[in-house]
C-alpha cells in the first residue's frame, strides 16, 4: 500500500467513492483494520473490494485487495476475505467471484487457493501495471448454492 491510502483525505476520498459505488451496487469495498480491544484507534492494514458487479445472466464480480507489508502473514486477508465471499454469495446473491494475480506473486495465488478459487486461465499482457503489460493467472470462486436470476424487467 502506498503512504497516500493511509493520508485522511486521501481516505476521506475513497471512502466517499465507496459509498456511491455501493448505493449504485456497481462495486463494494472493506476497510482491513487489526482488532485491538485496546486501542480504537488501530490502524487500517488493508482494503478489500468488489468491483464491476455484472448482474442480469452473468450475476458476478472482481475481487480486488492489498495489504500493508507489515500486516502481512498475521491471517488478516484471509479472514477478511471469508468474510466479504460470504457477503457476496449471501447479501448480494452473485453467482462467480473471478480474482486474477501475477504468476509471480505467490502470496496471492495462495490466498486465492485457501478461499477455494480455482485457475480458470491465462491472460497475457492483461494489465499495465509498473509500466508495462503484466501476465496474470484467472482465477475464479462459483456460489455453491444455486442463484437464479431474478428476472428481467419489462
Amino acid at each position: 500500500m502506498d503512504a497516500r491510502s493511509f493520508d485522511a483525505g486521501a481516505q476521506r476520498e475513497i471512502r466517499e467513492r465507496a459509498v456511491a459505488a455501493a448505493l449504485e451496487g456497481t462495486a463494494y469495498s472493506f476497510a482491513i483494520g487489526k482488532n485491538d480491544p485496546d486501542n480504537a484507534d488501530a490502524p487500517i492494514v488493508g482494503w478489500l473490494g468488489f468491483s464491476n458487479v455484472v448482474r442480469g445472466v452473468f450475476q458476478a464480480t472482481h475481487l480486488g485487495y492489498k495489504l500493508a507489508e507489515r500486516a502481512e502473514g498475521h491471517g488478516y486477508m484471509t479472514e477478511a476475505a471469508r468474510a466479504a465471499i460470504d457477503f457476496a454469495f449471501g447479501t448480494l446473491r452473485l453467482h462467480r467471484i473471478m480474482a486474477n494475480h501475477m504468476p509471480h506473486n505467490h502470496r496471492s495465488s495462495a490466498l486465492l487457493l485457501r478461499l477455494g478459487f480455482k485457475t480458470e486461465g491465462y491472460a497475457k499482457a492483461y494489465l499495465f501495471i509498473d509500466g508495462q503489460w503484466r501476465d496474470h493467472v484467472l482465477t475464479a470462486l462459483v456460489n455453491p448454492e444455486a442463484i437464479v436470476p431474478d428476472a428481467p424487467a419489462r
